[in-house]
């Protein structure tokens, strides 16, 4: 991965602006205009290269002439002169380019080669291009509009990045009218170098940002872009809206952006599995947008709704229930203060019906009351329009009550011109406002699926009894025969050896009649499973109904490899047949554990062996007592990419497994850590002294929060190290120690360790074995500096630092060292 510091081109000193048009009106002109006038401390140098015969100037200047350095170029000219543009960027140090003019599918295809061919050696150079074809980007925070929208959105801590610029400026208009703020506003265009995965990294490390938004029509890298967004998405919400969900849109998105996208089931599931909320329209997304920009996000479902009319408030437990969610249940103590004030015929329940002739300061109460209930997590005030409703008076006299909750608090004020003060004073006050119920439902809802989505990321993966182990070499040369068939489909033999290999149950065909007699009276269900390459995800897991039914009903789940229990347990689950599979309550009706297991063996298949485009088991038979594949189907193609490059995402790397004698220990297994090794790390954790965690932590800590303890084994293999010691034979090991090497998100040529072993096992070589092992793997993908932090009191670890060749200097003004170690010559 390429490093990427976009602080120049989002924080530049100094701007040279170049174009070929001056005039009042263009591109060039409003891009001076938005700088020379704006706010922002900058050094701007606007170029214009005249190409036009009507203004019979000299061709524009070098950028090697100019007095200083120039930290951005921005290029608003014709793409025919970007080659020479990137050449002098280059040669001048620039530190970044933004190319708002075309260069994208919208020109020839000499142009474009080119294009591509200047950014990609820009690229190589460390130059970083946004663009081309793109509006522009805005920094809110320092006031930077470097776009040629004439709108500066207010500052706020929400990131909007699109690959549209016609969105972006949608969405930037309806911002305004809103009062709706951002901390960056990015137009990426046709991303021919910094794309989503690059912006989303960058983002999640700047403390401006607390959530983000998207709008995309394909992905370029998207493993890179899984990578960032699993990772981000643990700490600052995403949410995203996906054009071209239908045929027909995927096709308009590829003859607009020359990208062919995958099937949208699959970004369903890639979504999911990256933490990221996924929106259907625009208008879902942009009301998604407002609630975030105003307020706390739900982090629990408890709605209270308070209403002057039933009808209104019946639409919004309607769209609860949409969600499987009931409105919030009011406690006792609520609604006896309720009936103190309010008519005699109010609904006494939530939603709080205060009827139609509501008062402002009946409104006031209620909403007061309803905010001091425990058991709301979120408030929605409803106004409809009756003969003695006054709704600016209601909102004003709302408005400073409601602001500053811990929960989000919005309103939907229900009409036309009669409500559009009453709206403009929410805004004003920074209170959310919807059209209607529904949508207000929907954007809290869509909210409160982050909550659940961070809540699943940090569940633990139970382990199986035993190992899980394969036979890759019999499965290899199953598929080496495979490939020298002329239709490169698995024959029948073929195809039960490699599922044999991988431990996936095949039932042989002879004696397939003589055990359907025998289990005639015995429940079985036809099930299917496989996996199928898709265009941009690569393999991809699906599991359903089988057989018949499986053709009629459809009722299949994607997900990606690679799975564990609970991510394959998660596919089961969104299936109907689960339903029936699982039993009554729970009570299930076959073995789910060997079903999660079969699926896993599956997963690794198609990730040890790229050349697997479709595995199809139709029907995969299912007892009380037994699974077995009964007709499969399996066809392969050449590889495009060595595994498990040709996954999304990173497969834990067994090769970095290692079996090595300890004197006083015996046999350790050194090993990646695995998001099962939870409980191991948390009793490790345990074992440790005071003086342990204080030099690990740099602080007391009495236990491992749930989101440090997910973070800690959950890792992604393509941007950290961590290499764990164990003791002893699955299940009853012991974890010794945890050394780990994370890469730095801006440039993935540094790094920093971390080390930490059990007091019982400090002394012993454990922690210089890992620490060393983690420096090997780390010098193998390409990092060149590695970095830590210790404490003065932390002898032992600046011992081992310079045993293993780190170099030891304390930090200026500080007691902390600083560890350094050149990995080009280690």
């Amino acid at each position: 991965m390429s490093a990427i510091n976009l602080d120049k081109i989002f924080h530049p000193k100094s701007i040279a602006v170049i174009g070929d048009d001056p005039s009042n009106g263009t591109i060039y002109s409003i891009l001076v205009q938005n700088l020379m006038n704006g706010e922002y401390p900058v050094k701007v140098y606007p170029i214009h290269s005249c190409h036009k015969k009507k203004w019979n100037q000299p061709a524009r200047p070098s950028l090697l002439a100019l007095d200083s350095k120039v930290d951005l170029v921005v290029l608003a000219e014709p793409v025919t002169s970007a080659s020479q543009i990137v050449k002098e960027c280059i040669e001048a140090d620039v530190g970044g380019l933004v190319m708002i003019s075309g260069g994208g599918k919208e020109t020839g295809i000499e142009d474009r080669a080119s294009v591509t061919a200047a950014i990609n050696e820009a690229k190589r150079q460390g130059l970083r291009t946004i663009g081309p074809d793109c509006l522009g980007i805005i920094c809110s925070g320092s006031k930077l509009n470097l776009s040629f929208s004439r709108h500066t959105p207010t500052r706020g801590k929400m990131a909007f990045v699109s690959q549209s610029g016609a969105i972006c400026a949608s969405v930037l208009d309806l911002c305004v009218r809103e009062h709706v703020g951002f901390s960056y506003f990015v137009s990426l265009g046709s991303m021919l170098d910094v794309d989503f995965g690059d912006i989303i990294d960058y983002l999640g490390g700047d403390y401006d940002v607390g959530s983000i938004v998207i709008f995309v029509e394909s992905i370029p890298r998207i493993r890179n872009f899984m990578s960032a967004a699993r990772s981000v998405s643990r700490v600052k919400p995403i949410i995203a809206l996906k054009a071209g969900r239908t045929e027909a849109g995927a096709l308009a998105v590829a003859s607009h952006t020359g990208r062919i996208g995958g099937e949208d089931a699959v970004y369903d599931a890639a979504f999911e599995r990256a933490g990221i909320v996924r929106v259907k329209t625009f208008e879902e997304l942009f009301d998604c947008v407002e609630l975030l920009a105003k307020g706390p996000r739900p982090t629990k479902p408890g709605l209270a709704i308070v209403t002057n009319a039933g009808s209104p408030g019946v639409m919004a437990v309607d769209a609860l229930a949409d969600y499987g969610v009931d409105p919030a249940r009011l406690t006792p103590e609520t609604i006896q203060k309720l009936d103190e004030f309010l008519p005699p015929s109010w609904s006494r329940t939530n939603p709080v019906d205060i009827l139609g002739d509501a008062s402002p300061e009946r409104y006031e109460k209620a909403v007061d009351i309803c905010l001091k209930d425990r058991q709301v997590n979120g408030l929605l005030i409803i106004l409809a329009p009756q003969a003695l409703t006054r709704p600016t008076e209601v909102a004003e006299s709302l408005a400073g009550l409601i602001k500053r909750k811990s929960y989000p608090i919005f309103a939907s004020w229900m009409g036309g011109k009669q409500m559009e003060m009453g709206r403009d004073i929410f805004n004003r006050a920074g209170i959310p406002t919807f059209d209607t119920p529904e949508r207000a439902v929907r954007a809290f809802m869509d909210l409160y699926q982050y909550s659940k989505k961070l809540a699943m990321l940090r569940e633990i993966p139970p382990k199986f009894d035993r190992k899980v182990e394969f036979d890759f070499k019999r499965a290899q040369i199953q598929i080496q025969k495979g490939l020298l068939n002329k239709n490169l489909c698995l024959t029948e033999t073929q195809a039960d050896v490699l599922l044999n290999a991988y431990g996936i149950p095949v039932h042989e065909s002879k004696s397939i009649i003589s055990n359907q007699k025998k289990e005639q009276n015995v429940q079985q269900y036809e099930l299917a499973m496989g996996s199928k390459r898709d265009r941009d995800f690569g393999p991809v897991i699906f599991f359903g109904i089988g057989g018949i039914m499986g053709e009629v009903l459809k009722d299949r789940s994607v997900a990606l490899p690679p799975l564990n229990r609970l991510l394959a347990r998660q596919l089961m689950k969104k299936t109907e047949i689960y339903t029936l599979i699982k039993g009554f309550k729970n009570d299930s009706t076959v073995d789910l554990t060997w079903l999660e297991e079969i699926l896993i063996r599956l997963s690794q298949l198609v990730t040890d062996f790229p050349e697997i485009e479709e595995i199809d088991i139709n029907p995969m038979i299912v007892t009380p007592n037994d699974a077995y594949a009964t007709k499969t189907r399996i066809l392969l193609s050449p590889a495009k990419a060595l595994a498990p490059h040709h996954l999304v995402i990173s497969p834990y790397p067994n090769q970095y497994e290692v079996r090595t004698v300890r004197e006083g220990f015996g046999e350790v297994f050194v090993r990646p850590i695995r998001p099962e090794d939870a409980p191991l790390l948390v009793e490790l954790f345990e074992s440790l002294s005071k003086q342990s965690v204080h030099f690990r932590f740099f602080g007391p800590l009495k236990m491992l929060p749930p989101g440090m303890l997910a973070r800690f084994t959950q890792i992604d293999y393509d941007r950290e190290i961590a290499l764990v010691a164990l003791l002893g034979a699955e299940p009853n090991e012991k974890m010794l120690g945890v050394a780990r090497v994370i890469a730095d998100i801006y440039n993935r040529k540094n790094a920093e360790f971390s080390v930490v072993v059990g007091d019982l096992w400090q002394g012993k070589g454990i922690g210089a074995e890992l620490l060393k092992r983690c420096l090997s793997i780390s010098k193998e993908r390409g990092i060149e500096n590695v970095k830590g932090i210790v404490l003065p009191e932390n002898t032992q670890m600046l011992a081992l630092g310079k045993k293993l060749g780190f170099t030891a200097k304390k930090i200026v003004g500080e007691s902390e060292y600083e560890l350094n170690i050149d990995l080009t010559t280690f």
